[in-house]
């Protein structure tokens, strides 16, 4: 049996979706893929759990510093 950080790589792979990983913690990898209106984020751990987050959300662009600001705001 293959571990799941591959069986996600090879998915992504077939479906030729690109994305980046990162070693954001010491027990597990997070792989970022973005695609249209969405992002999702799966973490596998060391343990081989797999852990899913998606992020939807539409594809307009804001201009300017003003944009910036507000963009890093948390919403109440």
């Amino acid at each position: 049996m293959s571990a799941k950080i591959f069986e996600v790589l090879k998915a992504l792979e077939e479906r030729k979706i690109s994305f980046y990983i990162q070693r954001d913690r010491d027990d597990g990898l997070t792989i970022t893929a973005t695609l249209i209106g969405k992002r999702v984020e799966i973490t596998v751990d060391e343990k081989d759990m797999v852990d899913v987050a998606v992020f939807r959300g539409d594809e307009s662009v804001e201009v300017g510093m003003d944009a910036v600001l507000k963009a890093l705001e948390y919403d109440d």
